[in-house]
């Protein structure tokens, strides 16, 4: 079951893979991330959210239900090109940093040493993924992570892209596919809330 609020708010343009699950079909590939980021969301309803890896199946998403919920948001993007076309989505309590390969690699910025309950990753490059999550781990509750099914099967079934995924180190590990990329809810809090489980069942 999903803890689907506000969805009323967002277009359906932004919203394909959340329609397709609700109706018990395939995910679309680019927004599988969809059902769990949009639970997680409105199931863990306070605290900072962090999304690295901006996108139209992300984006409008993180940014109207934190709006709804009055709680900030940071979006990192590596791509200033691609960033520039989110810039609508920047207010007072949603920050939009574009972030160079060669700065991020650097990871002395001060978004490193903030709290967040809440992390998406989706960003690119895609080796870098599994560092960013290593790098903000400890001030994380939950992380919420696209195309992951190389981490749940060992092998990746787009060889053009290699993640490099290690999710050893989490105590808690929960995965969806639903016949589209894989995606996954990673945490270590010792106790987890039990309400995230049900888009699982």
């Amino acid at each position: 079951m999903i803890n689907d609020k506000y969805m009323n708010l967002i277009k359906d343009a932004h919203k394909s893979s959340y329609m397709a699950y609700k109706k018990g079909k395939k995910l679309i590939p680019f927004s599988s991330h969809q059902p769990i980021l949009i639970h997680t969301l409105n199931t863990i309803k306070t605290g900072k959210v962090l999304e690295y890896g901006m996108g139209w199946g992300s984006t409008p998403i993180i940014h109207t239900i934190c709006g709804m919920q009055n709680r900030k948001a940071l979006s990192v993007e590596t791509n200033i090109n691609w960033m520039n076309k989110f810039l609508n989505y920047q207010y007072e309590n949603h920050e939009l940093l574009h972030l160079a390969n060669r700065d991020l690699c650097k990871w002395d910025h001060e978004l490193f040493k903030d709290k967040y309950s809440i992390a998406f990753i989706d960003g690119h490059p895609e080796k870098v993924r599994n560092v960013f999550i290593e790098k903000v781990k400890n001030n994380v509750d939950y992380f919420v992570v696209h195309d992951t099914e190389e981490a749940l099967h060992g092998k990746n079934p787009h060889p053009i892209f290699s993640y490099e995924w290690d999710f050893s180190g989490f105590k808690h590990q929960y995965h969806m596919e639903n016949g589209g990329p894989a995606s996954s809810l990673l945490s270590n809090l010792d106790v987890i809330d039990k309400n995230l489980l049900t888009i699982f069942e």
